[in-house]
């Protein structure tokens, strides 16, 4: 890989996850020295194609390797997206913690000495629990679940470290994101796959309604965050969409939009604790402080993500 200027040198954790692999082809796009920090057992699939276009690096065994290794790529910006326990297999409370919590406190400690524009933490919607409204960065955090309330523990922990140590650190918050290269077994890939192969669709009961925003539009704030840095030191910023959709919505927007329909059996999932009638953001401050809006309506970001995945045949037929 060709050397960049060390004005423009990035580095990713998590860079072969489906946010972080987006995060890396934008940025390689853009024309930045892009390092990725994984995980050794990692297989980074979605990275395949622009593998000669990175440096990868497997993650350092140690706190003063991590510290040395961080110190020797000294970024202009990082990151910090690695995380487990977003998916339904990954239940371990001690390895969402171990990740979540102590992989960002040795992350904040290696590269204190590391003069970076801006450290983006990675959040989640689950930090705010179940609200009845629009949520916003300032509401109390009431997680539900050990990864809520982990991810809402590395949420704090980056904005006291920032205070502490006067580091430009900003956590984005995403609500519910799809689009291409996301885990097959998630909620949309889910209805494509079964829609292709005329399986029937299996959705939750209920009227659970969720903010979906398409891939490009989250990582458009990324990048928002990225040429804004000097302003977002200790911020909180949610990535949504300030629209939420039913499952059922979800499916008849699919079906309409490629002209096939499959059965739908309602109740063949059974409703989680964590499913709401509404979970919605509101965006205010992403406009405000990012001059950021979402590009993508629902009918657009489905049409894009099918498309994908049928022209990269990933199927399960």
């Amino acid at each position: 890989m060709r050397a960049g200027s060390s004005s423009k040198r990035i580095v990713i954790t998590g860079g072969g996850g489906f946010i972080g692999a987006n995060l890396t082809r934008r940025l390689v796009k853009l024309g930045y020295e892009v390092h990725v920090i994984h995980r050794k057992s990692s297989d980074n699939w979605r990275l395949k194609e622009i593998k000669k276009n990175i440096t990868l690096h497997a993650a350092p065994p140690t706190k003063k390797s991590l510290k040395k290794l961080m110190e020797k790529i000294s970024p202009t910006a990082i990151f910090h997206l690695a995380t487990y326990g977003s998916y339904r297999n990954q239940e371990d409370a001690e390895q969402i913690i171990t990740t979540s919590v102590n992989g960002t406190l040795e992350l904040l400690y290696a590269t204190i000495d590391v003069d970076y524009k801006i450290f983006v933490n990675t959040g989640s919607s689950s930090e705010y629990g179940l609200k009845p409204k629009p949520m916003k960065e300032a509401d109390i955090l009431e997680p539900i679940s050990f990864y809520a309330a982990a991810k809402a523990s590395q949420t704090l922990l980056c904005q006291a470290f920032s205070y502490q140590y006067k580091k430009p650190i900003v956590t984005i918050r995403p609500f519910s994101v799809y689009g291409p290269y996301e885990q097959k077994d998630r909620f949309i890939p889910t209805i494509m796959h079964a829609l292709i192969a005329k399986r029937p669709i299996m959705l939750t009961p209920g009227k659970q309604r969720r903010d979906f925003i398409f891939i490009d539009d989250l990582i458009d704030i990324y990048v928002a965050a990225l040429k804004k840095s000097s302003k977002l030191s200790g911020e909180i910023i949610n990535a949504g969409t300030g629209h939420e959709y039913t499952n059922d919505e979800i499916v008849k927007t699919l079906f309409k939009m490629t002209g096939q329909k499959t059965k739908v059996i309602k109740g063949g999932f059974e409703k989680r604790m964590w499913d709401n009638p509404h979970w919605i953001a509101n965006i205010t401050k992403a406009k405000k402080m990012l001059n950021w809006k979402p590009k993508y309506s629902i009918e657009k970001g489905l049409s894009k993500t099918y498309n994908w995945l049928v022209q990269n045949r990933l199927t399960d037929e």
